[in-house]
Protein backbone atom coordinates (compact mmCIF):
# COMPACT_ATOMS: atom_id res chain seq x y z
CA UNK A 1 0.00 0.00 0.00
CA UNK A 2 2.44 2.58 0.98
CA UNK A 3 4.48 2.15 -2.73
CA UNK A 4 1.11 2.59 -4.62
CA UNK A 5 0.16 6.18 -2.51
CA UNK A 6 3.54 7.18 -2.42
CA UNK A 7 3.32 7.26 -5.79
CA UNK A 8 1.20 10.30 -5.62
CA UNK A 9 3.75 12.52 -3.19
CA UNK A 10 5.54 12.18 0.22
CA UNK A 11 3.73 10.54 2.94
CA UNK A 12 4.18 11.77 6.46
CA UNK A 13 2.73 8.91 8.40
CA UNK A 14 0.59 5.71 7.26
CA UNK A 15 -1.23 3.59 9.60
CA UNK A 16 -3.06 0.27 9.19
CA UNK A 17 -5.31 -0.92 11.47
CA UNK A 18 -5.45 -4.16 13.04
CA UNK A 19 -8.77 -4.14 14.39
CA UNK A 20 -11.36 -6.71 13.11
CA UNK A 21 -14.28 -4.55 14.16
CA UNK A 22 -16.83 -4.27 10.81
CA UNK A 23 -16.62 -0.38 10.99
CA UNK A 24 -12.52 -0.45 11.00
CA UNK A 25 -11.14 -3.91 9.63
CA UNK A 26 -8.96 -3.61 6.32
CA UNK A 27 -8.80 0.75 7.43
CA UNK A 28 -5.67 2.11 6.02
CA UNK A 29 -4.79 6.24 7.02
CA UNK A 30 -2.36 7.79 4.98
CA UNK A 31 -1.49 11.17 5.55
CA UNK A 32 -0.07 12.78 2.91
CA UNK A 33 2.29 16.35 3.13
CA UNK A 34 0.54 18.15 0.76
CA UNK A 35 -3.11 18.47 0.19
CA UNK A 36 -3.34 18.36 -3.34
CA UNK A 37 -1.45 14.80 -3.43
CA UNK A 38 -3.70 13.82 -0.84
CA UNK A 39 -6.78 14.48 -3.46
CA UNK A 40 -4.76 12.97 -6.14
CA UNK A 41 -4.37 9.89 -4.34
CA UNK A 42 -7.94 9.87 -3.48
CA UNK A 43 -9.31 10.46 -7.01
CA UNK A 44 -7.08 7.54 -8.57
CA UNK A 45 -7.18 4.95 -5.76
CA UNK A 46 -11.11 5.21 -5.12
CA UNK A 47 -12.75 2.28 -6.69
CA UNK A 48 -9.40 0.13 -7.61
CA UNK A 49 -9.36 -2.84 -6.40
CA UNK A 50 -5.98 -4.18 -4.04
CA UNK A 51 -6.02 -7.37 -2.95
CA UNK A 52 -8.73 -8.02 -4.45
CA UNK A 53 -11.16 -6.06 -2.26
CA UNK A 54 -12.80 -2.87 -4.01
CA UNK A 55 -11.43 -0.11 -2.02
CA UNK A 56 -13.38 2.77 -0.69
CA UNK A 57 -11.32 5.77 0.05
CA UNK A 58 -12.62 8.92 1.45
CA UNK A 59 -10.93 12.05 3.47
CA UNK A 60 -10.95 11.43 7.43
CA UNK A 61 -11.69 13.66 10.04
CA UNK A 62 -9.26 12.28 12.03
CA UNK A 63 -6.23 15.04 11.85
CA UNK A 64 -4.44 13.83 15.11
CA UNK A 65 -3.47 9.85 14.99
CA UNK A 66 -2.25 9.66 18.15
CA UNK A 67 -5.51 10.77 19.97
CA UNK A 68 -7.27 8.12 17.89
CA UNK A 69 -4.54 5.01 18.53
CA UNK A 70 -5.46 2.97 21.20
CA UNK A 71 -2.81 3.71 24.45
CA UNK A 72 -3.83 -0.03 26.04
CA UNK A 73 -2.72 -1.35 22.77
CA UNK A 74 0.31 0.07 22.69
CA UNK A 75 1.52 -0.95 25.84
CA UNK A 76 0.22 -4.15 25.21
CA UNK A 77 -2.62 -4.49 27.67
CA UNK A 78 -5.62 -3.88 25.36
CA UNK A 79 -8.78 -5.77 26.97
CA UNK A 80 -11.07 -4.94 24.18
CA UNK A 81 -9.11 -6.85 21.40
CA UNK A 82 -9.69 -6.08 18.03
CA UNK A 83 -13.01 -5.21 18.94
CA UNK A 84 -11.64 -1.87 20.31
CA UNK A 85 -13.11 1.19 18.97
CA UNK A 86 -9.84 2.94 19.03
CA UNK A 87 -7.13 2.30 16.06
CA UNK A 88 -4.86 -0.67 16.85
CA UNK A 89 -2.01 0.13 13.97
CA UNK A 90 0.51 -2.91 13.14
CA UNK A 91 3.85 -1.94 13.69
CA UNK A 92 6.39 -1.63 10.43
CA UNK A 93 9.82 -1.70 11.55
CA UNK A 94 11.71 1.35 10.92
CA UNK A 95 14.22 0.30 8.94
CA UNK A 96 11.58 -1.02 6.14
CA UNK A 97 9.81 2.36 6.17
CA UNK A 98 12.95 4.02 5.64
CA UNK A 99 13.75 1.74 2.73
CA UNK A 100 10.26 2.16 1.28
CA UNK A 101 10.55 5.89 2.03
CA UNK A 102 14.16 5.72 -0.16
CA UNK A 103 12.77 3.65 -3.00
CA UNK A 104 9.67 5.99 -3.36
CA UNK A 105 11.85 9.26 -3.62
CA UNK A 106 13.72 7.11 -6.32
CA UNK A 107 10.78 6.10 -8.28
CA UNK A 108 9.52 9.96 -8.06
CA UNK A 109 12.91 11.47 -9.29
CA UNK A 110 12.86 9.18 -12.38
CA UNK A 111 9.40 9.90 -13.05
CA UNK A 112 10.17 13.10 -12.96
CA UNK A 113 13.19 13.08 -14.88
CA UNK A 114 11.06 10.76 -17.76
CA UNK A 115 8.71 13.86 -17.75
CA UNK A 116 11.27 16.45 -18.28
CA UNK A 117 12.96 14.36 -20.56
CA UNK A 118 9.32 13.72 -22.42
CA UNK A 119 8.72 18.01 -22.56
CA UNK A 120 12.00 18.54 -23.98
CA UNK A 121 11.38 16.08 -26.91
CA UNK A 122 7.74 17.33 -27.10
CA UNK A 123 8.89 21.09 -27.32
CA UNK A 124 11.57 19.98 -29.75
CA UNK A 125 9.05 18.73 -31.94
CA UNK A 126 6.84 21.99 -31.29
CA UNK A 127 9.76 23.96 -32.78
CA UNK A 128 10.90 21.43 -35.18
CA UNK A 129 7.02 21.57 -36.77
CA UNK A 130 6.99 25.51 -36.34
CA UNK A 131 10.18 25.85 -38.31
CA UNK A 132 8.81 23.74 -41.27
CA UNK A 133 6.07 25.72 -41.11
CA UNK A 134 7.71 28.90 -41.68
CA UNK A 135 10.24 26.84 -44.08
CA UNK A 136 7.02 25.89 -46.63
CA UNK A 137 5.43 29.39 -45.83
CA UNK A 138 8.48 31.49 -47.55
CA UNK A 139 8.62 28.60 -50.15
CA UNK A 140 5.64 28.79 -51.16
CA UNK A 141 5.95 33.24 -50.90
CA UNK A 142 8.77 32.79 -53.28
CA UNK A 143 7.00 30.85 -56.00
CA UNK A 144 3.97 32.81 -56.09
CA UNK A 145 6.46 35.80 -56.26
CA UNK A 146 8.16 34.30 -58.73
CA UNK A 147 4.75 33.13 -60.71
CA UNK A 148 3.89 36.24 -60.71
CA UNK A 149 7.00 38.10 -61.99
CA UNK A 150 7.69 35.21 -64.66
CA UNK A 151 3.45 36.37 -65.65
CA UNK A 152 4.62 39.69 -65.96
CA UNK A 153 7.70 39.54 -68.17
CA UNK A 154 5.58 36.99 -70.68
CA UNK A 155 2.69 40.07 -70.98
CA UNK A 156 5.61 42.76 -71.67
CA UNK A 157 7.38 40.70 -73.53
CA UNK A 158 3.89 39.49 -75.83
CA UNK A 159 3.21 43.04 -76.07
CA UNK A 160 6.44 44.14 -77.70
CA UNK A 161 6.04 41.88 -80.07
CA UNK A 162 3.04 42.46 -82.08
CA UNK A 163 0.49 42.27 -79.37
CA UNK A 164 -2.56 43.63 -79.15
CA UNK A 165 -0.88 46.74 -77.35
CA UNK A 166 0.86 47.92 -80.53
CA UNK A 167 -0.41 49.75 -83.62
CA UNK A 168 0.33 48.55 -86.95
CA UNK A 169 0.95 51.00 -89.67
Amino acid sequence: MYVELSKFGRLDALHICDNVGDHMIGHVYAKFSDEEEAADALNVMNGRFYDGRRMEVEFSPVTDFLEARCRDFDEESCRRGGFCNFMHIKPVPMCLIRDMEEDADEERRREEMERAERRRKDDRRRRERKSDRRRRDRDRDRKRRSRSRSRSDSRSTSRGRGGRGDAKE
